[in-house]
């Protein structure tokens, strides 16, 4: 009997039709998403995983190599990333899962997604909830009946699992997933992604990277983070249990050799490096957005909806531009000999040690556009401009301007910027657009690509990495090893 090849094609279609959609998923290999998975809701143990349903998605730990697997999203084919509950199914090895979109199945054998299903009968049935035998938790930490007491929040306990192994797991509210060996019943609590999901700001600061955030729709913002990608390891900062940290929004981060500055939706934070003390600049409040800041010296210029000023950082005093009242500071850089201010009425320098700034001036009128972002790379300033919407370079050496056209910047949400001499990034509320200089060629990246979300509200270049804030957490996108396989 002869092939059909009709047939055959037909029942490849049939196939591709009926295979979960995460099985045309994004690369694990080059993407990673860190949402924030510290609100814990359910708990289920198969005999190699302990799974960890969260508001950001499912993650996974390893029982043999005692190690945590790539967390699941909606990136996998989760319905949506807030996961009311799990149910472990040891029949078939699958398990079961509920969102506020929907329920289905993570397919353990083939690594995948199924959407849709009830979930059997059998594994629907409530369990009754062990209790949890004694532990000990982290100093300033104990347990009191269904919750955690804390220095100075409480956390309310949502699960508890003690495993096949006689290992304890406490899902909280808040505080991540509790772990303890019932053998010496060391309590720790395993955190997970940024404090807030909705990233609006990040800045590398020597080994460690500053991330911040602002209110979402759910809940108010809490605090900053501090991440530490050696050994992958989350540090919290709250404003409810900090003096001096008045304002969790964050918008803007500069960090120096000594202090790390935060512009905030109600004016100016530090952070001193060495004594780990948190201030806020109680006369700054009345600017509004910090929406930038650049340090020159012992100078940080502050850019706000309502105009420029400077603090003297050794003085420690704070003073106004004169006349700058009416403009709205949309992005500060320093460069090596001048500060480049962007505004809705154009660009505009100082030079370094200088304090009187003047609008720049070319035959085009490129500076007089309305400007989004600024980034500076070897002299090289890239500018995001709202009408026309595009990208400009521009070189102050020979007063030279490049224009590379890009529609999407022209909206009305946050516009970041980041650059090397080869490539540009561009966050935009469309997703991720990466600048070919050499051959003016724009790539998109969405969804589809591996991105968490696709508004992208900040893009920071990180060596071989590049990494985008969004409304639900942080992706990482190993891009110089993208490139290489590409080409």
């Amino acid at each position: 009997m002869k092939d059909n090849p009709v047939s055959f094609k037909k029942a490849c279609i049939i196939i591709l039709l009926l295979m979960p959609a995460s099985a045309f998923a994004y690369d694990r290999e080059l993407w990673q998403s860190f949402p924030s998975m510290n609100y814990v809701t359910s708990l289920a143990e198969s005999p190699t995983v302990i799974f960890v349903a969260t508001t950001g998605g499912i993650r996974r730990y390893d029982r043999f190599a005692r190690t945590w697997l790539a967390p699941l999203t909606t990136l996998d084919g989760l319905p949506d990333n807030r996961v009311q509950r799990i149910i472990y199914d040891p029949d078939t090895g699958d398990l079961w899962f509920e969102t506020p979109s929907g329920a289905g199945r993570w397919l353990t054998g083939i690594q995948s997604i199924m959407p849709g299903g009830a979930i059997p009968g059998q594994l629907n049935k409530p369990r009754p909830t062990p209790k949890i035998p004694p532990v000990f938790p982290p100093f300033g930490y104990y347990i009191d009946d269904r919750q955690i007491i804390g220095p100075r929040n409480n956390y309310a306990i949502t699960n508890v699992l003690i495993d096949s192994w006689r290992h304890l797991w406490i899902a909280t509210w808040g505080l991540g997933v509790g772990q303890a060996e019932l053998i010496d019943g060391q309590l720790t609590f395993l955190t997970f992604g940024p404090l807030e999901e909705n990233v609006t700001a990040i800045a590398r600061d020597g080994d460690a990277i500053w991330i911040g955030g602002e209110d979402t729709y759910r809940a108010p913002a809490r605090g900053i983070t501090r991440y530490h990608p050696r050994d992958n390891t989350w540090e919290y900062f709250e404003a409810s249990r900090i003096i001096g940290l008045d304002d969790p929004q964050v918008v803007s981060i500069l960090p120096d050799s000594t202090n790390v500055w935060f512009g905030t939706h109600n004016g100016l934070m530090r952070y001193h490096k060495r004594t780990g003390q948190w201030f806020t600049y109680r006369d700054t409040r009345r600017w509004g957005n910090v929406q930038a800041l650049a340090r020159d010296n012992n100078t940080l210029w502050i850019g706000s909806e309502r105009g420029l000023a400077l603090l003297d950082t050794k003085a420690d005093s704070l003073d106004r531009v004169s006349g700058s009242e009416r403009a709205i500071i949309q992005a500060l850089v320093a460069g090596p000999n001048y500060i480049w201010a962007g505004t809705q009425t154009g660009l505009y320098q100082t030079a370094r040690g200088n304090r009187t700034w003047r609008a720049v001036k070319d035959t085009q009128n490129f500076a007089k556009r309305p400007i989004r972002a600024l980034t500076i790379y070897d002299n090289d300033l890239w500018i995001a401009t709202e009408a026309p919407p595009g990208l400009l370079r521009y070189r102050p050496k020979d007063k030279t301007w490049h224009e590379f056209p890009l529609a999407e910047v022209g909206s009305r949400d946050k516009i970041s910027i980041d650059a090397d001499s080869a490539s540009v990034w561009v966050a935009t509320s469309a997703g991720a657009f990466y600048l070919d200089v050499a051959r003016e060629h724009w790539t998109h990246y969405t969804t589809f690509d591996g991105l968490v979300h696709t508004q992208v509200q900040i893009v920071m270049r990180d060596d071989e990495y590049v990494w985008f804030g969004t409304p639900e957490g942080l992706s990482r996108f190993h891009w110089v090893r993208a490139i290489f396989e590409k080409y």
